[in-house]
């Protein structure tokens, strides 16, 4: 009933707030939905997700919904560095990179169609990344002095003191990138765009006096996912460049466009060949992670101005979307993690004719929604493979792969009853491909003829 009527309150709004059409449009994003039909569906799926996984206080975005915290990490353990130093399991170790994903999307889905929502949420977010890159500064750890520059894991919603130091790359491309591209933005006001620049300026610089490693509060432990971007591969590559980037455009400091100068030519431009397209380019080997290598490609891609190097990033994106929508799962790599009584149970429950699943849109065409009852497995292997290989495609600048996979998305998005499945890192990404779905929907469409 709930639902019911917030979905009825959207619709309301949108109908009432800016004139759509009833009928379809000619469009070019090889989906055939009505304006109202887009904006009510990505909407109500939006703020759905907001209300269960967002503190209404602080606006930060976490791992579960906050009905169910009792049953998180406490703030004592937390404090302890319990269950894990980096918090897995804790509900609460992915902020950053929640909240900086959507807020990306919520800026592409501004820039393609402005909305009040969006506009709002936007800032909603910004204050939650401005919560978690200040905690070591304004709550430093017991015993600790207070710290710049590291971006914590958490809080917890009850004890803004209470985070995990041992962070990681991922929570800090996503604060570097998500900031910089809001910065950059218009919606963003001068005074914030100075804190911007200060904030991530000390992130910088923490990061390049640690080699551009992570390091946790005590400046000498490295990070669990700490390890130093600076190799010469694609991955690393992928890593670095955007946020070298990212802090240039977000600070305007000339530093950081020449240290990405300088790590483009290092060794004859190496760095950079590892940015093309090419046999050597490696996906992350967790089928269900690669979509955060395209996040940060991606956001190199928009904010480089090079036409050549511009070329670069989309063939880039292109095959990594590729090789993610056409990898087994779950592939060699990830086949360790269970054991091969789950697998094979899994084979035989979802109706799978071989030890593997062959891309993306075979796991998607097998779903089925009774599968979403079981949970676990089939829902990772049916609805959260499949979605982050749909969120490559959505990134990859391709417009011929994007309306090849519109159909299937638009068909996610749709029937997949989300009230069913308790992750908080499967909810955060319908929101994500939800919105880019709504820009890539509204950047296609043809102008209106004059009446």
């Amino acid at each position: 009933m709930v639902k019911m009527v917030l979905t009825s309150l959207v619709f309301f709004l949108v109908s009432n707030t800016i004139q759509v059409s009833a009928e379809p449009k000619q469009n070019r994003s090889g989906l055939d939905v009505t304006e109202t039909e887009m904006l009510e569906q990505v909407f109500s799926l939006t703020d759905t997700y907001l209300g269960d996984f967002q503190d209404p206080s602080t606006h930060v975005l976490y791992g579960a919904r906050l009905r169910t915290k009792k049953n998180w990490t406490s703030p004592a353990d937390i404090k302890a560095g319990k269950p894990k130093p980096w918090g897995y399991g804790s509900r609460i170790a992915d902020t950053s990179l929640h909240c900086g994903h959507l807020l990306v999307a919520m800026l592409d889905a501004c820039e393609a169609r402005p909305d009040p929502f969006l506009e709002t949420n936007i800032k909603k977010l910004f204050a939650a990344l401005k919560l978690i890159g200040s905690l070591p500064e304004t709550r430093p750890k017991t015993g600790k002095p207070a710290l710049s520059g590291l971006v914590p894991r958490g809080p917890h919603p009850d004890d803004l003191s209470a985070y995990y130091d041992d962070s990681s790359m991922d929570q800090h491309t996503t604060y570097i990138i998500s900031l910089s591209l809001y910065a950059q933005s218009s919606l963003a006001t001068p005074k914030q765009k100075q804190w911007i620049r200060k904030s991530l300026g000390k992130v910088g610089r923490r990061l390049e006096k640690n080699d551009w490693s992570i390091k946790r509060a005590d400046g000498v432990t490295e990070s669990h996912v700490g390890f130093a971007w600076t190799g010469f591969n694609s991955d690393h590559a992928s890593i670095l460049l955007p946020a070298l980037y990212a802090l240039y455009k977000g600070t305007n400091d000339r530093h950081w466009l020449e240290s990405y100068e300088h790590f483009l030519a290092e060794k004859k431009g190496l760095r950079w060949q590892r940015m093309h397209p090419g046999a050597h380019v490696r996906i992350n080997g967790h089928p269900i992670y690669a979509n955060q290598s395209a996040f940060r490609v991606h956001a190199l891609y928009r904010m480089e101005e090079d036409p050549e190097r511009k070329a670069v990033l989309k063939g880039l994106l292109k095959q990594i979307a590729v090789m993610q929508m056409q990898r087994d799962f779950p592939g060699t790599f990830y086949k360790r993690f269970h054991s091969a009584e789950q697998w094979k149970h899994l084979q035989e429950d979802c109706n799978w004719q071989e030890e593997n699943l062959h891309g993306c849109v075979q796991a998607w065409n097998l779903f089925r929604p009774e599968m979403l009852d079981k949970g676990g497995l089939p829902v990772l292997a049916h609805v959260r493979f499949p979605l982050g290989g749909f969120h490559m495609v959505l990134l990859s600048e391709d417009d011929e792969m994007i309306e090849k996979q519109m159909e299937a998305i638009w068909k996610m998005l749709t029937t997949v009853d989300l009230e069913k499945v308790d992750a908080g890192e499967t909810n955060y990404l319908f929101a994500v491909v939800a919105l880019h779905t709504y820009a890539f929907y509204f950047k296609k469409m043809k102008p209106q003829q004059p009446s």
